[in-house]
């Protein structure tokens, strides 16, 4: 058994069938790739498969036992959902090196409240939902938990420095990136009553007539400095 903390069967399967004959069986295809390691076409059960990606994301090891080939550490790299149904139809996988060190996205999760919403009548925004890091295969944290409960008073801010990283693990982003902040509420747009379309013709006759008066007062002044 790997050291991935999740499992998933498999099969090879042949280039020559289509896709869409694998997904009417119930079967999702992939392929696994990796360093000096040539593709291998797979295919999985759909709900199995689906369940481990929903599990494992991209940042969790998984032990891929391909049947008549021989047990991978992969992790899931890529994959592809049917816009119209949203069925999983492809998985990419990478088959890791236990021995060098890879990158992957590590999502953050949030716990907690930020009292400074409640009491400050804050809004929180977050910029980023996960950190990329790079460590050795056993190293690879499954996600960064963040306690909200620090974030006091309005422009309070997490930032990728104050993430703890495990020992072997570095985080690859700017250290002063903002991972979230409480901001003040905006103030509210005012709100322009709408014009109406003879409100609309009035005011322009009105500027016209304005116009007119103001041509016929300079034209009379100009008459009576000729005179």
């Amino acid at each position: 058994m790997g050291i991935g903390e999740y499992n998933l069967k498999a099969v090879t399967r042949s280039t020559d069938t289509k896709p869409d004959v694998l997904r009417h069986q119930g079967q999702v295809p992939g392929v696994v790739y990796g360093k000096n390691n040539e593709p291998v076409a797979v295919s999985a059960d759909t709900a199995e498969a689906g369940k481990i990606l929903h599990q494992a994301g991209s940042s969790s090891l998984i032990n891929l036992d391909i049947e008549g080939d021989r047990e991978r550490t992969v992790l899931i790299k890529d994959h592809q959902f049917d816009p119209r149904t949203g069925a999983l139809t492809h998985l990419d996988f990478y088959q890791v090196r236990l021995d060098e060190k890879i990158k992957a996205e590590v999502p953050l999760v949030f716990e907690g409240e930020a009292p400074a919403i409640e009491a400050f009548d804050g809004v929180l925004l977050t910029s980023k939902d996960t950190l990329e890091v790079e460590c050795l295969p056993k190293d690879l944290p499954h996600e960064f938990k963040l306690d909200l409960s620090v974030l006091q008073k309005i422009d309070d801010s997490i930032l990728v420095k104050h993430v703890k990283a495990p020992a072997g693990v570095e985080i690859l982003d700017e250290p002063e990136e903002v991972i979230v902040v409480v901001t003040p509420q905006r103030a509210e747009e005012v709100e322009v009553a709408p014009v109406s379309e003879e409100e609309a013709v009035a005011g322009v006759e009105a500027t016209a007539e304005k116009t007119d008066t103001g041509e016929s007062t300079a034209e009379s002044g100009d008459s009576k400095k000729e005179d």
